[in-house]
């Protein structure tokens, strides 16, 4: 039981020490990869805490279960130091691919031979007593281990001299592994001592205060940088979404914005969603005219006057620009009842304006038929026949 407690001191304090890796979450390759590490150290030290455990009871099942979960959380864990060394040294691309499928591979192996195992004991055995046996294949895996961190010190040291610099982060690789070597070799003389999880505790220590701490910065300011890149692009977005939905000369909502009204019209009607609405559709008068004769700078302005006519009697954020001379309004909610009066108020203004020889613009309305009307052209269409009844009507008043 005391090789339960020491190693739930050990799982303790590797928790509260990598508390941050554990919440935090980005996609940087080295991060997430030694967050995985620090994981399967977790895992480890759980499947150490119940071997402790059940071999202290006698529990011969749950000890042999533990034991071949145990071996599987060893190798993930040697696995994603392998990964976390690629990934943080940024070494020799060749190699570090090598060095990444030796990793799996180990992991590979040791569920194979722990699959062998079941039928023909390589690995280990318990007996019905909760003897715990250690076999050769053992001893093989856990000196290929050794090779293993043997491989990643030389390979830090390779690193260092090519860049000749010695950093923290490769010392801190060369400690990890040293520290490793020694209480795995130790861990082979006798399984009852729990060298591994020390040397997993020493370990991680070392690489927190030599290598981890000396990047948080880094990363944060990373982090930070990227965070404001993402912020720039999206006020980016922002402003060529406003763009978008406004027109540059009237400032009301643009024929982009209309289309992308019809079709949630459209979809609301297709689910029985749509409540009441309405469409006014105005047509500037004689604006063909006014270019030829005094120049697009004078259309412009007429189109401006026109627009702010129109802002009199509706709200700007329902008016789109349609075309070169025609504007839509789109009205919903409670506006929609008073509507009508609105129109009747804007065709009594420009009735006054064609006898002042002011902007003309021909308007018509109409009103959603949630029985008739399967789709928002339907309303739009008969506003616009009324439109073009209006522009003969006005003509007339010439």
């Amino acid at each position: 039981m005391p090789y339960s407690v020491f190693v739930g001191v050990a799982l303790t304090i590797h928790i509260l020490t990598n508390i941050d890796m554990f919440t935090k979450k980005d996609h940087i390759a080295a991060i997430h990869s030694y967050r995985m590490f620090l994981i399967s150290i977790a895992f480890f030290y759980l499947t150490d805490i119940f071997w402790g455990v059940f071999e202290s009871l006698k529990w011969s099942v749950p000890l042999y279960i533990d034991t071949f979960i145990y071996f599987i959380s060893m190798g993930a864990t040697i696995m994603f130091w392998t990964l976390f060394v690629i990934h943080y040294l940024k070494g020799n691309k060749i190699f570090s691919n090598i060095l990444k499928w030796v990793g799996v591979s180990f992991l590979a192996a040791e569920i194979a031979l722990l699959i062998l195992n079941f039928f023909l004991p390589v690995l280990f055995s318990v007996d019905e007593n909760a003897v715990y046996t250690a076999y050769e294949a053992r001893h093989i895996m856990l000196w290929l281990q050794i090779a293993m961190y043997v491989i990643i010190a030389i390979y830090s040291m390779i690193v260092i001299i090519r860049k000749r610099q010695l950093q923290r982060r490769h010392l801190a690789i060369v400690l990890f592994s040293a520290v490793m070597i020694v209480c795995i070799a130790i861990q082979l003389g006798d399984p009852y001592i729990p060298f591994y999880s020390i040397g997993c505790l020493i370990g991680v220590a070392i690489l927190d205060s030599f290598s981890v701490s000396d990047t948080k910065e880094k990363i944060k300011a990373e982090l930070e940088k990227e965070s404001s890149i993402k912020e720039e692009k999206e006020h980016e977005l922002d402003e060529a979404i406003t763009i978008a939905y406004k027109d540059a000369l009237t400032n009301v909502r643009s024929r982009y914005a209309f289309v992308k009204e019809e079709v949630s019209i459209d979809e609301r009607i297709g689910r029985e969603e749509m409540e009441d609405f309405a469409v006014v559709v105005f047509d500037i008068n004689g604006l063909k005219s006014v270019n030829d004769r005094f120049g697009h700078q004078k259309g412009d302005e007429l189109i401006i006057d026109s627009a702010n006519l129109i802002r009199n009697f509706f709200p700007e954020d329902s008016i789109y620009r349609y075309g070169g001379d025609e504007f839509v309004a789109v009205l919903e909610g409670e506006i929609v009842k008073e509507a009508q009066i609105r129109h009747n108020g804007f065709m009594k203004m420009i009735e006054q304006n064609v006898k002042k020889n002011e902007a003309s613009i021909s308007s018509g309305i109409s009103f959603y038929d949630k029985e008739n009307d399967k789709a928002f052209k339907s309303v739009f269409y008969r506003a616009d026949k009324m439109m073009y009844d209006r522009k003969q009507y006005l003509k007339a008043l010439r």
